[in-house]
């Protein structure tokens, strides 16, 4: 049995694979036609949904790792199963690094940009929008590369496809110099916050905060270029923060919370009094990722960004007048606009709000009023968080949805690459 990292969805399949060249994949895709198997290709298993089960194949690409190339214009030719982490190292190997990336290392980069993974920054988009050339194997077995150049419209597909046209196994990233980032983390009231957003996001290459349901308190993350060399300049709050806060202490809290549910409040009172200020200056993928060691699962909305403020307005009231009795903090980025068919913040400068629940706690009713309250306010769901749309809703929100079905069935016809989310979400 197979299972996810927030251990909510689990998968039996029949065969787990770990092929180790293209050429293999190719054979292994023509097989699954004659045999009327179907494929599913797992990264890091980070995602929410269930994207990744199947009761037929597994399809692993951690034999398929590292940088292939260098070009002189910063171009780079990666492994599609490359860890964000390995690539990060590799490229600072080289004085090079990604313009932006989210929270977490430990996804492969085919899983990141098919599932529309961001970072923060509203001048930067997801990590799809640095890749500038994909490599892929398709339901027939065909090994494909396209770029803008050669079929611009397969392409927007390709950048966030949720492996539904075939098997991305490498990928030309647009990188830059490699570079340093200070953050700052601060503790600081919400309604302050809120007050000083749009301010806050303009004059800063990244903003986020963590608001804390039940709490007047919330922890910001301030993060721009320097030139400064590299190390902490606080170590001690960088290990109550990252460690103790984020983990050690958010997991035995939650603990408590989901033995004692009436203690949420006093819980989130708690989480927001031990936040602390720390200031620390790195290598940029360093920065950006975060130690993710408490499970929970997640939902997680693109809200326009000129009704974010509403939405924030309304998500507070919601809270307070169902009681709703969790302590587990929210996550609030804000990125650019961007032109990928399926990308939640297509056409449209966004927020994300991301809502979590503790492992083990119902998130039932807590996660649908808010999707109900996103959707109102002209809201989609990230691809690999929870959430309860099919593609009637998708139709609705996406007008290039159609189109994208068009080049999924031209290069997948078989439905090798389905599962029964995938069928829903596709309507299929």
């Amino acid at each position: 049995m197979m299972e996810n990292w927030a251990e909510n969805v689990k998968w039996t399949p029949q065969e787990v694979l770990k092929p180790n060249s293209e050429e293999e994949i190719a054979d292994l895709i023509k097989k699954a036609n004659k045999s009327g198997k179907t494929i599913r290709t797992v990264g890091s298993h980070h995602s929410f949904t269930p994207l990744l089960s199947t009761d037929s194949i597994s399809l692993s690409l951690d034999n398929l790792q590292g940088v292939i190339s260098i070009e002189d214009d910063k171009r780079v030719i990666a492994w599609a199963g490359t860890k964000l982490k390995r690539l990060g190292e590799e490229l600072a190997q080289n004085g090079l690094a990604q313009e932006n990336l989210g929270d977490i290392n430990v996804q492969s980069v085919a899983g990141a940009i098919s599932t529309g993974t961001h970072g923060t920054g509203i001048t930067l988009g997801s990590v799809g929008t640095q890749i500038e050339e994909i490599t892929f194997i398709n339901g027939l077995g065909e090994i494909i590369t396209i770029n803008p150049e050669n079929n611009l419209h397969e392409f927007k597909c390709l950048q966030l496809s949720l492996g539904s046209l075939g098997v991305i196994t490498r990928v030309k990233l647009r990188c830059q110099e490699a570079y340093n980032l200070k953050l700052d983390i601060r503790k600081e009231k919400l309604s302050d916050v809120l007050t000083q957003l749009d301010s806050i996001i303009a004059e800063n290459r990244h903003f986020e905060f963590y608001s804390i349901p039940n709490s007047p308190w919330s922890q910001t993350k301030i993060t721009n270029i320097v030139d400064e060399k590299a190390g902490h300049t606080s170590k001690f709050s960088s290990f109550i923060n990252d460690i103790v806060l984020e983990n050690w202490a958010l997991q035995f809290l939650c603990n408590i919370n989901k033995v004692i549910p009436s203690s949420s409040k006093t819980v989130s009172k708690i989480i927001g009094a031990a936040i602390s200020n720390e200031t620390k200056v790195e290598q940029s993928y360093k920065v950006f990722s975060t130690v993710r060691n408490v499970k929970f699962t997640e939902m997680e909305y693109n809200i326009p960004l000129e009704n974010y403020q509403q939405v924030v307005k309304e998500m507070l009231q919601l809270i307070e007048k169902n009681n709703y009795q969790i302590s587990f903090p929210q996550e609030h980025r804000f990125v650019d606009a961007d032109d990928i068919y399926l990308s939640p913040a297509f056409e449209r400068k966004s927020a994300y709000i991301a809502s979590h629940v503790f492992k083990g706690m119902n998130n039932t009713k807590y996660f649908k009023n808010l999707e109900d309250l996103f959707v109102a306010h002209g809201g989609r769901p990230h691809w690999g968080k929870l959430h309860t749309q099919d593609a009637a809703f998708f139709k609705k929100v996406y007008s290039k949805f159609d189109d994208f079905l068009s080049i999924r069935e031209k290069h997948d016809p078989n439905g090798v690459f389905l599962n029964g989310h995938l069928r829903k979400v596709f309507g299929v």
